[in-house]
């Protein structure tokens, strides 16, 4: 039997979804796409009115592996990517109502006014401390035993919020963030992890996004694949019968089934029990989420004093403030604003305040703007708003969570042909899908093939 003989159904048109269609089709596979929307991306979305480009997803893409430099360049995209000024490596961070630089060298750090002088002499003992014994270990319990408390407070916890919207008191530093856990496993230090680590990396890197803005990606890749990509396609079921995977759903408001050799779910883990009818699938309901609301906000130029020199603004849980914090999106790439207009991402909802994410517009607008004006010295009322509510939209990776990663492969040993993919399961950020999304499709050649 050749590969065009062999039938794939691919539940999701998001990134992962359709980076393994990709590999797939490349390889002859008949592959089937089924996304529930009216075009592809998944959580990546690019709202266009007039001369304002919004991302309602993700907003950049740190590109640094070769696997997914070569599919830029597959797709044609390089021509069309842009990667973002040299102020992007400026971040500001709130601390006593004003947004502070977080230094980015050792001269920085040591005139910095973001950490009080105690802190920065806590430091030095950090290559002293002793290595955890613990299986898994919250992030802000790691930071605070290797780091201190101050560093948690005005370094960490804001970039947990801007990543993961989420909260280090409960997220996984070894799901999170890896390579800290791995440098502490490996040299029993931080520091000199990080110092080992700088000298062997030597791989290209660079923060972009693209003309159309992000959703350009997704698009490409479902271009490509063509009509192998059906949209507004909703799956109810999927059901094995035999060496068959029967699919059943709505297409174009139509019942439709289809049937297919194997499996590929990029959905989110949440909606998998519904679909797949199975108690196996039952504690995927439990995998915990984040709620978030994003509201973009235009102005005049002259409206904004702060310069906007760089990524954006974070604003620390230890500030009480509401907004989890803004990005300088007119200043990371070009083509976000009219001439002589500021576009500001902002961010509100997270683990750290869920309750919030769900609010109207109008309200939110305001909760953010009376807390932003005074940071960012803005004067009058925006000149264009726009808001995306996301009720689940990132996976919380939190202590304990290998319990969901291994029940998902108790899921796939158990059902011979189902493969279970997505950003609750090897990363959350666009290349750790796309990278995701290959890896799979190589799982599912190697088990077509009998290898």
């Amino acid at each position: 039997m050749t590969n065009k003989n062999k039938s794939i159904g691919i539940l999701g048109g998001g990134i992962s979804g359709l980076s393994a269609a990709y590999k797939l089709s490349s390889e002859n596979y008949a592959v089937t796409v089924y996304e529930k929307e009216k075009q592809v991306g998944g959580a990546i979305k690019t709202y266009h009115q007039d001369e304002w480009l919004v991302e309602e997803g993700p907003n950049t893409l740190m590109v640094k592996s070769k696997e997914v430099w070569e599919l830029l360049e597959e797709l044609n995209l390089t021509d069309s990517s842009i990667e973002a000024g040299k102020t992007a490596k400026k971040r500001f961070i709130v601390k006593n109502d004003r947004p502070i630089p977080l230094p980015m060298s050792l001269g920085s750090f040591l005139i910095t006014n973001l950490f009080s002088a105690r802190a920065k002499f806590r430091l030095l003992k950090e290559p002293f401390v002793s290595q955890s014994n613990n299986e898994d270990e919250s992030i802000a319990d790691f930071i605070t035993r290797r780091l201190g408390r101050e560093p948690l407070d005005y370094a960490v916890n804001p970039f947990v919020s801007g990543i993961y919207a989420g909260d280090p008191k409960t997220l996984s530093v070894k799901h999170t963030f890896a390579s800290l856990w791995n440098m502490e496993q490996q040299y029993g230090s931080l520091l000199k992890g990080m110092f080992k680590s700088d000298r062997n990396n030597n791989s290209k890197s660079s923060l972009l996004s693209f003309n159309k803005g992000n959703q350009q990606l997704p698009i490409a890749i479902a271009n490509v694949l063509d009509k192998k990509v059906q949209t507004n396609t909703e799956i109810q079921s999927v059901v094995k019968n035999g060496d068959k995977w029967t699919v059943k759903g709505q297409q174009n408001n139509q019942p439709f089934k289809d049937e297919h050799d194997i499996i590929i779910s990029t959905l989110p883990a949440h909606s998998l029990p519904a679909i797949f009818d199975d108690s196996i699938f039952k504690p995927l309901n439990n995998l915990p989420y984040a709620p978030l609301s994003v509201v973009a906000l235009g102005f005049y130029d002259k409206q904004i004093e702060h310069p906007l020199n760089g990524f954006g603004m974070l604003i620390p849980e230890a500030e009480k403030r509401k907004t989890l914090g803004v990005l300088f999106s007119s200043s990371l790439f070009p083509g976000r604003a009219p001439e002589n207009h500021q576009l500001l991402t902002c961010f509100i909802g997270g683990a750290r305040n869920p309750e919030l994410a769900g609010k109207q517009k109008q309200e939110l607008q305001e909760i953010v703007l009376s807390e932003i004006r005074e940071l960012l010295d803005i004067t009058g009322e925006p000149v264009f708003s726009h808001h995306r509510f996301w009720p689940k939209t990132i996976p919380q990776y939190e202590v304990g969570y290998d319990k969901f990663l291994n029940q998902i492969a108790e899921i796939e040993k158990q059902e011979k042909g189902l493969f279970i993919e997505g950003n609750f399961r090897g990363g959350v950020s666009v290349p750790d899908c796309i990278l995701s999304g290959f890896k799979t499709a190589k799982k599912a050649h190697t088990f077509l093939n009998g290898q």
